[in-house]
């Protein structure tokens, strides 16, 4: 099992930064990465979802977590190995810190983790900031 994180802070609440990863199908506008999602229904465990990221095949997610407004989590399955995202929204004062982990387990975690993890680790910095700026935008 491999693990990476990544963190960013600001002075915007977990409810709208919760707001904004619940937003499936705006991902794309604010993520490079991705050319689309597809996300019907609501937002809650069990609820799967399709993403295509620009340079893959399209995958399978499950919304395995969704605690408003603090924490969301979905699993990619993929062949004999899972990648789990988890977003957290942590408030202490006037500042929010955001955390996202991203898991790879599996028989095949290794492949997985040279194919995509490690893709997905080596931008999540940039993918946080990216959300951020996009939540701070009005409504």
């Amino acid at each position: 099992m491999r693990t990476y994180t990544a963190t960013a802070t600001t002075h915007l609440p977990p409810s709208r930064l919760y707001a904004t990863i619940c937003d499936i199908g705006r991902w794309p506008e604010w993520d490079t990465e991705i050319a689309w999602t597809r996300h019907e229904g609501r937002v809650e465990p069990g609820v799967r979802f399709q993403l295509k990221p620009k340079d893959g095949p399209k995958v399978i997610l499950e919304i395995t977590e969704a605690s408003p407004p603090h924490r969301f989590v979905d699993v990619t399955h993929l062949p004999l190995a899972r990648m789990r995202t988890a977003h957290e929204f942590r408030r202490d004062g006037d500042v929010t810190t955001v955390l996202v982990t991203i898991t790879v387990s599996g028989p095949l975690a290794f492949l997985w983790d040279r194919l995509v993890a490690r893709k997905q680790a080596e931008g999540a910095g940039s993918q946080l900031r990216a959300m951020i700026a996009f939540a701070t935008r009005p409504a």
